[in-house]
């Protein structure tokens, strides 16, 4: 059971990543439309980017939260095998640039560096 609410929370934070991801990328259609005036543009980009900071304090409470579940299960497991979770983080693909499914923006985005300029 406890695992699994981890999931559910990880799960949770995906989608609140994403959430802030995506506001930044409207404010950043906002700045690049050239049909809507100056400061008008500047302004809705702020708002959608203040959203996306606000977001930035829920991930972190959560990631700070699972963290000290992870923390406290492995201190009241009475058998903890580092073994078999080291086996497990060497059969996880971590290139998260290879994964354009994790988040609409990389299937986006030309592979490389992002030109802003």
């Amino acid at each position: 059971m406890a695992i699994e609410k981890l999931a559910i929370e990880l799960e949770e934070t995906i989608h609140q990543t994403k959430d802030l991801v995506d506001s930044i990328n409207v404010a950043l259609e906002v700045l690049l439309d050239k049909s809507i005036e100056n400061s008008k543009a500047r302004q809705d980009a702020a708002i959608k980017i203040l959203i996306g900071l606000q977001a930035q304090d829920r991930i972190e409470q959560r990631c700070a939260n699972i963290k000290s579940a992870i923390e406290q299960i492995r201190h009241r497991t009475a058998h903890f095998d580092e073994d078999k979770a080291a086996f497990v983080w060497q059969n996880l693909t971590l290139d998260e640039l290879s994964k354009p499914e994790m988040s609409c923006t990389a299937a986006k985005i030309p592979s490389g560096d992002c030109d802003l300029f």
